[in-house]
């Protein structure tokens, strides 16, 4: 009989997350009094929620049912970085709602990931930035391509995960 305790670390259950959830979560940086939520055309909160809201639930759920779940834990989360962030499905926030959401994903997998240095997520999500501008569109069918995005957050992860998920 196979033994599978010694296996590592995987996100291999996304059944947390719904296509609302991802949305909420989105929502609740636009609402929430504590960050700040672009609005480059000054459109009223309302309008905003419902950007949110049209984004389409199969795209989303795309995300979920397309995910890398054989693929070893910081290739995970950075692809799912590169899928979140890469198609910026929301008006803004998308990097923290893919932050947020992955330490979701990690908590109910089981996976503790530790502290990630506050300093260090945002050089990753500046380089992110600057990075996304630069390379082709992220488009529904290249959600979990590996491009200079993926390797933004794949270097990011080497550097914040705790050791233990490292080796493979």
């Amino acid at each position: 009989m196979c033994d599978d305790t010694d296996s590592p670390p995987r996100i291999t259950d996304l059944s947390s997350l719904t296509a609302e959830n991802i949305k909420f979560r989105n929502t609740q940086f636009l609402t929430g009094d504590e960050t700040h939520y672009d609005n480059l055309h000054d459109q009223p909160p309302m309008r905003q929620r419902k950007k949110i809201w049209r984004v389409r639930n199969g795209d989303l759920r795309c995300v979920l049912r397309e995910f890398p779940k054989n693929r070893p834990l910081p290739e995970q989360c950075a692809l799912w970085m590169h899928a979140v962030v890469g198609k910026h499905f929301f008006p803004d926030a998308n990097h923290r709602t893919a932050i947020a959401l992955l330490r979701k994903l990690l908590r109910e997998n089981a996976i503790d990931a530790g502290e990630w240095n506050p300093e260090r997520v945002r050089e990753a999500r500046d380089e992110s930035h600057k990075v996304r501008n630069e390379i082709a569109s992220v488009h529904m069918d290249t959600l979990y391509r590996e491009d200079e995005l993926y390797c933004v957050w794949l270097q990011f992860f080497h550097d914040v995960l705790p050791d233990r998920y490292l080796q493979e």
